[in-house]
């Protein structure tokens, strides 16, 4: 198989379904950002005036906020520094100046990390990956701990400390490719994940482009969950999207 362009990095999965703002000068630069970050599995939520971040912030509830206001406007740090009156989750900056005083102000209002202007998306993800790991890894009631028990849908039921999955009391043998793809679905049930941020999770991102692995692997699952395969009811395809997994009664009528 032929990996396709991404970065894959041991120890930084993709953090599908966080929830991060985009604060820019211009709805237009915010949403480029955001389609950015939701091809690696975010959601994202796009500000198109700084003077309106604090409002955004609560109105949105991020697990992260990202500042990218544009070098005609400046001042990222000011930003930062009304931001961190309402939230304490991380914000990492996409400078305006780039110098080394810009960075230091933007530290000093409260910013978790600076990216040099004109900086990808992509560094914005793995930047977000590396806070998110020491944030795991700093405490046992983050966010990502608390996602590691059992959870439970329709009549599924994935165990993520034992790596065991039942359906009706009776367990489902799973292979460990097979567990990871299932197990990534039911972190967010009832939300579309993207199948590239889907790919990265399991296979990593250097696989973005190897879709046929993930509807392999998709209808293996359905083999062993699904009452009828052929008309899945958990695992639902959104077409062009990506998958869910989904509880029947809601799922009945529209899987694919």
């Amino acid at each position: 198989m032929q990996a396709a362009s991404g970065v894959n990095v041991p120890g930084l999965p993709p953090l599908v379904g966080t929830q991060v703002a985009i604060v820019s000068q211009g709805l237009e630069r915010a949403h480029d950002r955001a389609r950015g970050l939701e091809e690696s599995g975010y959601r994202a939520a796009a500000c198109g005036d700084p003077a309106m971040a604090t409002e955004c912030a609560e109105e949105s509830g991020p697990d992260a906020i990202v500042v990218d206001i544009g070098r005609e406007l400046g001042f990222p740090g000011d930003v930062v520094a009304r931001l961190r009156q309402v939230t304490a989750v991380p914000i990492v900056v996409v400078g305006c100046a780039g110098t080394s005083a810009e960075m230091l102000r933007c530290f000093e209002a409260g910013a978790d990390d600076y990216c040099r202007p004109r900086c990808t998306t992509e560094e914005i993800d793995l930047r977000l990956r590396a806070i998110f790991r020491r944030m795991e890894m700093d405490s046992p009631m983050s966010k990502v701990n608390n996602e590691r028990g059992c959870i439970r849908v329709g009549d599924i039921e994935v165990d993520v400390a034992s790596q065991t999955v039942r359906k009706r009391g009776n367990e489902v043998p799973l292979s460990p490719t097979e567990f990871r793809l299932l197990a990534t679905l039911a972190e967010h049930p009832g939300e579309v994940i993207p199948s590239r941020a889907l790919i990265a999770r399991v296979w990593g991102n250097q696989y973005a482009g190897e879709t046929h692995y993930l509807r392999l692997y998709v209808r293996y699952l359905r083999q062993k969950l699904e009452d009828e395969p052929s008309n899945p009811r958990y695992i639902v395809n959104r077409w062009g999207s990506g998958y869910s997994l989904e509880e029947p009664k809601r799922s009945a009528a529209r899987a694919g």
